[in-house]
């Protein structure tokens, strides 16, 4: 048996306000989501701009 824990991955567009991005994060970690990290906008025109969340939690 492995020790180690199996993870499922998603990747979910936040608001890039602080206090509405906060508020996601916070409802994300309710439903038992562990941000793992938070990528900034980009400028670039074939890249999102809005902010990304990379978060996981353990698959049961």
């Amino acid at each position: 048996m492995d020790s180690t824990p199996d993870y499922e991955y998603v990747t979910i567009q936040v608001d890039s306000r602080p206090r509405q991005q906060a508020k996601e994060l916070k409802k994300l970690a309710k439903a038992g989501w562990e941000v793992v990290a938070i990528r900034p906008g980009t400028m670039f025109a074939n890249l999102s701009s809005a902010p990304q969340a990379l978060c996981r939690r353990v698959v049961s």
